[in-house]
């Protein structure tokens, strides 16, 4: 199989996806808020963590890869 060179969708994809997520992560490390007095609240901060870390990796290897 014959390798694709240059910037193909997945790696433009992968691109955008590790500024987003690493972007997420990055204000969530920077953003000292105080802890939510909702638990609904907490669990969706918990989740967009956890979804932005996924879409950095994702994106790592999509870049990588192409």
């Amino acid at each position: 199989m014959q390798e694709k060179k240059g910037f193909t969708r997945n790696r433009i994809f992968g691109i955008i996806g590790i500024v987003w997520g690493g972007g997420a992560l990055l204000s969530k490390a920077l953003g000292a808020q105080p802890a939510p007095a909702n638990a609904a609240y907490a669990a969706g901060q918990s989740t967009g963590y956890i979804f932005a870390l996924l879409l950095l990796v994702v994106g790592i290897y999509y870049a990588v890869k192409g």
